[in-house]
């Protein structure tokens, strides 16, 4: 039976254009495993063509505690091939610096657009920290991930959507996951809905699966 190790739920409110143009997103978290928060402010522009580019900071907290910096990070993406209306191949990579180091990653979506109300993005992404971690040998290695994720776009009306995210994360040298294993599933569900052209409301729900 699949265990999970954690559940987070996200809560946020987005600034933004319908299509292209500048947004502010604000974004509270909270992991109910290891009794943790995070509150987090982006900004970002999407251009006419598709590209995309964001930056992000984080602080994390927990109970009685004062806020602490997570990290900051650098996002962008380009849609570099679409053969037709329907078929996107858009390459994207992302740079963050956190206290214990920096890191960063590549990865290629190939997103569909079957019908106006459904969309699906499959996603290949490798995550690189760029500091050594301690690993199963006792050896200092880069704890590094291989990731396979889907993105399952269902327009409900005008305003709500929802998406459905399963990610499978692969360790690519000696480490384990929180599970103890060297692999593990990260499955969301996101509900968004469009209060206006200029504000979204958006909220989360990750579980951690063994």
């Amino acid at each position: 039976m699949k265990k999970i190790n954690a559940i987070i739920l996200l809560s946020s409110l987005t600034s933004a254009s319908v299509f292209a143009g500048a947004y502010v997103e604000n974004r509270e978290a909270y992991n109910l495993a290891s009794d943790q928060g995070e509150v987090m402010l982006r900004v970002g522009y999407n251009f006419d063509m598709g590209a995309g580019i964001m930056l992000t900071n984080t602080y994390t907290f927990q109970r009685e505690d004062e806020l602490k910096h997570g990290y900051n990070e650098i996002e962008g993406w380009y849609p570099l091939f679409k053969p037709t209306d329907k078929l996107t191949i858009q390459p994207g990579g992302l740079i963050n610096d956190k206290s214990i180091g920096s890191g960063g990653a590549v990865y290629l979506d190939v997103n569909y657009k079957f019908v106006p109300w459904f969309n699906l993005t499959v996603r290949n992404r490798y995550n690189h920290n760029n500091y050594s971690s301690t690993d199963l040998s006792g050896e200092l290695d880069n704890n590094d991930t291989y990731e396979i994720g889907t993105y399952w776009n269902f327009k409900i009306t005008d305003k709500f959507s929802y998406t459905f995210e399963p990610h499978y994360f692969m360790r690519v040298n000696d480490f384990n996951s929180s599970n103890g294993k060297d692999h593990h599933w990260e499955i969301t569900n996101t509900f968004r809905y469009r209060i206006n052209e200029h504000w979204a409301a958006l909220f989360r729900i990750t579980l951690v699966r063994s």
